[in-house]
């Protein structure tokens, strides 16, 4: 992992929270890889986990892989349920919406720490 700039304790705690996160989701990806292996059902749905910044979030995301993909291929993205309640305006932007997810992204130094801890590079 490359160093990160300095971030004031909060914001840096809900950076490791989001990692904590998406690294989750990365190995619920490896069994949806498994599963989809064993038996080639195509562009299934599973749940994913929101990647707020909240650590007691508990909401599910149902994604396909492709969607998660998508999603995945930039390393300050994350996927978090929709609602206002899952976004901190002040360390990310929202880019898309849907009805079953929103995508954000991280600004400034929270996007050079998720850049810096993506499980992907």
């Amino acid at each position: 992992m490359k160093d990160s700039p300095e971030m004031d304790p909060q914001t840096e705690r809900q950076a490791q929270n989001e990692a904590l996160f998406r690294t989750v989701n990365e190995r619920i990806e490896e069994l949806v890889d498994a599963t989809l292996e064993r038996h080639s059902e195509g562009a299934s749905v599973w749940d994913f986990v929101c990647e707020c910044q909240d650590r007691d979030c508990a909401q599910r995301i149902p994604l396909t892989r492709t969607e998660y993909e998508a999603i995945r291929s930039h390393g300050r993205r994350f996927v978090v349920a929709p609602g206002p309640e899952h976004v901190d305006t002040s360390i990310e932007n929202v880019v898309d919406i849907s009805t079953r997810y929103w995508i954000v992204e991280k600004i400034g130094e929270p996007g050079a720490f998720a850049e810096d801890h993506d499980p992907r590079d």
